[in-house]
């Protein structure tokens, strides 16, 4: 079955669709086309059962595939004949991909993901499982990449926590949406999807474009003044909880004209400013603490910096100030 809405179309495949003993034939011959791998099942023809989902456009698809037992593979003559240089982010959803590429295997479980490459043969078994396909222009993810870091991508991705995480939420939202979104727009999300793959999967490098760094300081910038109050946030930190390097969050905030170090002073100096001037009662002593600062000289140290006085001597105008003001209000 397949529907087109503005030039973005989607397809589904279902062995619910077919008799049991034509299930195995099925798949092999319809889903094998609709890849750029062969997939065979490997249980009892039966009891096989697998579905697809697949949206796309000229240049992206994304896809939702499930199979009890099934085998996909690319041999090195099949990478050699098709001309496409085609990046696939596999992301496990529920059950077990086995991954066979060389020497080497990948068992990748729910909560991880391994980028594919269709000039690479390989083999990937799929145990009862549920995974998210992203198919990706080879060029679009090299565009955005330094020639060194495309040859150290990793393939094993963790998107459990940070910004793999930040990533399969995408993923599932577009999923989501993908009956309301035309093809320009469904593109533009996965443009931004390419730009957070590119810097998960090389680590300490990000997206050779100013759009990604800009993204990378909006998280930056949100996540600050989420967890300002925290006393032991740090640029590190940050990086750790978004699953960039350091030095990416640092190259952000050098484009934006500051430093990770400066935008946490500042954050915390603004939620200071604000409480000093709440009409309720305050603890002076209490702010260092409840914004983030490690002691009270600190505080009074950057605030007088920032804004030519003490917290003590800003909070005394402030109430005079209001004082006048009532006065004069009658």
């Amino acid at each position: 079955m397949s529907t087109a809405i503005s030039s973005c179309s989607i397809d589904s495949w279902t062995t619910d669709d077919v008799r049991p003993p034509e299930r195995v034939e099925y798949w092999m011959s319809v889903i094998s086309a609709a890849t750029r791998y062969r997939v065979d099942p490997t249980c009892s023809p039966g009891t096989f059962r697998g579905r697809l989902l697949r949206i796309g456009t000229v240049s992206y698809t994304l896809g939702r595939a499930s199979a009890d037992c099934a085998q996909g593979h690319r041999t090195a003559a099949m990478a050699s004949e098709d001309p496409h240089d085609i990046r696939t982010l596999m992301v496990t959803i529920r059950g077990q991909l086995l991954i066979s590429q060389g020497d080497q295997q990948f068992r990748v479980g729910p909560g991880g993901a391994f980028l594919a490459s269709s000039n690479s043969p390989f083999e990937a078994r799929l145990d009862h499982a549920d995974i998210a396909l992203l198919t990706i222009p080879g060029a679009e993810m090299d565009n955005r990449l330094r020639p060194g870091a495309r040859r150290s991508a990793s393939r094993v991705l963790d998107v459990n926590r940070g910004l793999g995480r930040v990533l399969v939420g995408m993923l599932s939202g577009l999923f989501a949406q993908r009956a309301y979104l035309s093809a320009a727009e469904f593109d533009a999300v996965c443009d931004r999807l390419v730009d957070l793959l590119c810097m998960l999967s090389v680590g300490d490098d990000r997206p050779d474009t100013e759009g990604g760094l800009g993204e990378v300081e909006a998280m930056v910038r949100r996540y600050v003044r989420e967890h300002a109050t925290d006393p032991g946030l740090t640029g590190a930190t940050v990086a750790r909880a978004l699953g960039w390097s350091l030095r990416q969050v640092q190259l952000a905030m050098q484009q934006a004209g500051t430093t990770p170090r400066d935008l946490i002073r500042e954050q915390r100096l603004a939620l200071v400013h604000e409480r000093l001037r709440s009409p309720g009662p305050i603890v002076i002593g209490d702010l260092a603490h409840t914004s983030g600062f490690s002691s009270n000289s600190v505080l009074s140290t950057a605030f007088r910096q920032r804004y030519g006085m003490s917290p003590r001597e800003f909070r005394a105008q402030y109430l005079l100030d209001a004082c006048v003001t009532t006065v004069r209000n009658g």
